[in-house]
């Protein structure tokens, strides 16, 4: 990059935020480069983990936490709960002195309480909530896993203890409560806005009780959050957080170098040689829980026969995507979980290798195939562009006829959610937000997930189904391995989907910060973040 695109980077970046406000926040908060706004302030409306990393820990607090060091369950908002022997009651007792923000349209009068975790979940669970209308039921997450349909009864126990009684057992149950979709909302915020006949802004100017709150925004340029001092783990250290919504990598890494930004999140692989040169930016690097594939469309020809599935399957060259895309920043994927993960079960061989020629092959030929792509970059997949043209030409070298079309996530959500789809091949990913595989799973393959228009292959298996529930509906962790296992086998065998990359998630940041948190399922928390 050339003097003049880093000056007028530099010209830029103290236009949108103001020259005395640039110094303030060099002196006293972060500035963290991301790609991606986030459509609502709401977790619970968004269907992107990129999105939620710049609300939703920044914001809001969750009845459970996950430790992003041992991976275990926490206290959040409840400091304690119970689950009854039959795996179908869920008590928890909520802390006492948890403050909500007080910002310039709100202020609280009381603490977090039982009236807020209702409202949280009513919202999610009634058909009737006016906050259920408003946001016409579309609650990706939850509507993905089927959380409503498996809870029976919500509870008000006290002003600090609520109960879930769920329809049967499951044991990733609290590990979709600690997920950042699941956040802490005000009942009296809400109730404030209805009275003003203003319930339209409930989603828009949050107001939660985590770490910092909201202050002002210049949609799609940047997000300014200031330190909430009343935070029940303490204050974090710096005044100021600010994201910077920078969706071109090259752009990132310019503020960068500059020091318009602290922190940038997912350098392109060849960027990292110019980021090792420079002494006094850091780079972080880790294993994500994410995968790239390329999904079959199985309920339309040709992709409904299996034998062609496996047949383009087996020609589609990984290690050059790796190599071209990713600049050996990924490992070619064996199966679709991570190696990451607990359940992860190790392919000894691959089932969809089927170079012979066939028939039915070669009637598949004869018709274009429709290839469509999500051409957002995102930690999966930085290049989708170039991926889909090294698929396309490994394709058409064995003789198929490839259209390449290339969508963005809003446009191609709404196709996904028409009653017929008419991709046969579609590239794109998925990274998950928590460690259980139930999360991973139902999300992506679940027959309830191809309504919502997240089950990419459109595939629904009856025996998946039924290992899925049994996965659940076990506390026993080797029951839950097992069963896992055997998913992963029936979609090795069955081939909805070609894993290609799992790809390692980076972030470069100036050595003048410390105490970040990287959180392995996605985002950054600045809890205890510092200037030195």
């Amino acid at each position: 990059m050339n003097a003049f695109s880093i000056g007028t980077v530099m010209c830029l970046a103290f236009l949108l935020l103001g020259c005395d406000q640039q110094k303030d926040v060099k002196k006293l908060g972060l500035v963290y480069c991301t790609e991606t706004a986030p459509l609502t302030f709401n977790p619970q409306l968004e269907s992107s983990i990129n999105a939620i990393a710049v609300t939703s820990r920044h914001l809001y607090d969750r009845l459970v936490e996950v430790d992003p060091i041992t991976q275990q369950l926490i206290g959040g908002v409840a400091n304690n709960w119970q689950v009854s022997e039959d795996g179908l009651r869920y008590r928890f007792d909520l802390r006492q002195g948890i403050h909500f923000h007080k910002t310039d349209y709100f202020s609280p009068s009381r603490n977090l309480n039982a009236d807020d975790v209702m409202l949280s979940f009513e919202r999610i669970l009634d058909t009737e909530h006016p906050l259920y209308i408003l946001a016409n039921g579309d609650y990706p997450f939850f509507n993905n896993i089927g959380f409503g349909s498996n809870i029976r009864k919500l509870t008000k126990l006290s002003e600090s203890a609520v109960e879930f009684e769920l329809k049967r057992p499951d044991a990733a149950f609290l590990a979709n409560l600690a997920s950042d979709y699941a956040v802490i909302l005000s009942a009296e915020y809400a109730d404030k806005l209805s009275q003003a006949n203003q319930l339209g802004q409930f989603d828009q100017l949050p107001i939660g009780s985590g770490p910092f709150y909201y202050v002002n925004q210049r949609k799609d340029h940047f997000i300014r959050y200031y330190r909430h001092w009343l935070h029940w783990r303490g204050a974090p250290p710096m005044q100021q957080l600010v994201f910077d919504i920078t969706p071109t990598s090259s752009i990132r890494l310019a503020k960068l170098l500059t020091g318009q930004c602290d922190i940038m999140a997912q350098p392109a692989a060849n960027q990292l040689e110019v980021l090792k040169a420079r002494e006094e930016l850091l780079v972080s690097v880790q294993a994500g829980l994410n995968v790239s594939y390329l999904a079959f469309n199985t309920q339309k020809p040709p992709f409904a026969d299996v034998r062609i599935r496996r047949n383009v399957a087996g020609l589609v060259n990984k290690q050059r995507i790796v190599d071209s895309v990713y600049l050996s920043t990924a490992d070619i994927a064996a199966g679709v979980l991570s190696p990451s993960s607990w359940a992860y079960r190790h392919q000894s061989r691959s089932p969809e290798q089927d170079h012979l020629v066939y028939p039915y092959v070669e009637k598949a030929k004869q018709d274009p195939i429709e290839l469509w792509v999500l051409n957002e970059a995102k930690s999966y997949n930085p290049q989708p562009r170039k991926t889909a043209e090294l698929i396309r030409n490994d394709l058409v070298n064995d003789g198929y006829q490839v259209n390449v079309r290339l969508l963005d996530w809003e446009v191609l959500r709404r196709y996904l959610r028409a009653p017929e789809v008419n991709y046969d091949l579609l590239l794109v990913g998925w990274s998950t937000d928590n460690s259980d595989p139930d999360d991973f799973f139902r999300q992506q393959f679940s027959c309830d997930a191809v309504e919502q228009g997240y089950n990419f292959s459109r595939w629904c298996n009856g025996h998946f189904e039924q290992l899925l529930n049994a996965a659940t509906a076990s506390p026993r962790l080797a029951d839950r391995v097992r069963n896992y296992y055997k998913i992963q086998k029936l979609i090795e065998q069955d081939v909805p989907v070609l894993p290609l990359t799992h790809a390692l998630k980076m972030y470069s940041y100036n050595d003048s910060v410390h105490g970040i948190t990287w959180n392995p399922f996605g985002g950054v928390s600045f809890n205890n973040a510092y200037r030195k």
